[in-house]
């Protein structure tokens, strides 16, 4: 029995000394290779082995000129920016490098380009003040970022008006978070009053004017009632929108509805003129 647990021993002994060796030996085989081979040139060989609770690469940091350099002219990347975030499009350089369609964004954070489209009289100093946009358009502005994002690759932060020298968000960029989350709720609530209150069909003609009416698939809502066209108006809206409404909802305090004029309270289609 003696003999029987000595050898035992031995047997563990042995194992834990392999266990400790072979781990250390393959650690010795990870660092030889990411310190051979991770140069500047093959950054994807460190990742490979990085460990992953270890943070990412640090990201760049650019000012206004550091950005300004990567315009394509003498063989330099493509980069831009867009809501201080910025992106390497230079694999797009048929449409963003000199003289293509798109090469106006380059070098540069012109945000609000993205949605007003000018691209003559343009103000370098206002090109990403975004916070006067309209709600839709900023998170139509957001939605231009995330498509940099999955198309283009993310090369850090542009210091200014959106992130600071450490590449902390500033006060500004807390004020555009809050607005677009402002938005995204108005949206989501519009939304949710399409499904209560569809919208009307409509159709112009020089002859009548403006037809609207309501079906039971009107406003792209298929359901069991038909519903009265009204005016809709809705909080934040320049304007009011047709609306099919039910009988039930009718004196809703929900939203503001207004009867069109010289038409019937209970008519499921109405003619009108703007002047």
């Amino acid at each position: 029995m003696f003999e029987f647990v000595k050898h035992l021993f031995k047997l563990q002994f042995l194992l834990i000394v392999i266990a400790i060796f072979t781990g250390v030996y393959y650690n010795e085989i990870i660092n030889w290779a990411v310190h051979k081979y991770a140069d500047p040139a093959s950054e994807s060989i460190a990742i490979k082995f990085q460990n992953p609770e270890e943070p990412a690469l640090s990201e760049r940091l650019f000012t206004r000129d550091d950005l300004a350099q990567f315009n394509g002219e003498n063989d330099a990347p493509l980069y831009l920016a867009i809501i201080g975030t910025v992106f390497d499009v230079t694999k797009g350089a048929k449409h963003y490098g000199p003289g293509c369609a798109y090469n106006f964004f380059v070098g540069r954070d012109a945000s609000v380009s993205f949605i007003n489209g000018q691209f003559e009289k343009f103000d370098e100093d206002e090109a990403d003040d975004v916070v006067t946009l309209r709600p839709n358009d900023l998170i139509s502005l957001e939605n231009w970022q995330q498509f940099y994002r999955r198309e283009y690759v993310y090369k850090g932060k542009l210091i200014g008006r959106f992130y600071d020298k450490n590449g902390e968000p500033t006060s500004y960029n807390h004020k555009y978070m809050m607005l677009l989350e402002q938005a995204k709720a108005a949206k989501a609530q519009a939304e949710q009053l399409r499904e209560v209150y569809p919208d009307c069909n409509i159709e112009w003609s020089v002859e009548r004017g403006s037809h609207v009416w309501c079906t039971t698939t009107s406003g792209g809502k298929q359901r069991e009632w038909v519903g009265y066209p009204r005016q809709l108006f809705e909080i934040g809206a320049n304007n009011f929108r047709c609306a099919c409404v039910q009988d039930k909802d009718l004196d809703t305090t929900e939203v503001m509805l207004k009867e069109y004029e010289n038409c019937a309270p209970h008519a499921h289609e109405c003619y009108y003129k703007v002047d």
